[in-house]
């Protein structure tokens, strides 16, 4: 199967709060997937929050959104306690997987659970932080 590159931003591949090089490219089943354009190795940090650069929404400002606003929230955020959260770097891309090749460090770090390979698509398990997760997880493929 052919990937398909979608370089986008200044730069193309390289983006602000990934911490590694990646690419956007043809998830089987799931549309556009979050690629390594490099070798990984486990236990490196891959993503990290970071304040005034990410998105965090307290629920009290949550419900004061239009419903096409708290739409877009829900499908496209996660949830922890009383935020809502969303990457502002191409991590948003990363698709759910029940064998993760990436894991959570806390509530504002990601990293490689195994090594991750060139041209491997980096996936993450939405249960272990999305507090949301139940609400939707019969839809995933």
């Amino acid at each position: 199967m052919e990937t398909i590159r979608y370089k986008l931003g200044l730069h193309g591949i390289i983006h602000k709060m990934l911490l590694i090089k990646t690419y956007l490219g043809e998830s089987l089943n799931k549309g556009l997937g979050l690629f390594a354009e490099e070798f990984i190795p486990k236990n490196t940090i891959i993503w990290q929050f970071i304040e005034g650069f990410d998105i965090k929404v307290h629920k009290e400002k949550y419900e004061t959104l239009t419903e096409l606003q708290k739409n877009h929230i829900d499908k496209y955020f996660w949830r922890e306690g009383d935020y809502y959260y969303s990457s502002c770097d191409h991590s948003i891309f990363q698709n759910h997987s029940n064998n993760p090749n990436s894991i959570e460090l806390g509530k504002d770090k990601m990293i490689a659970a195994r090594d991750i390979y060139p041209n491997e698509e980096i996936v993450v398990c939405y249960k272990n932080f999305d507090d949301d997760f139940d609400l939707y997880k019969n839809t995933l493929i």
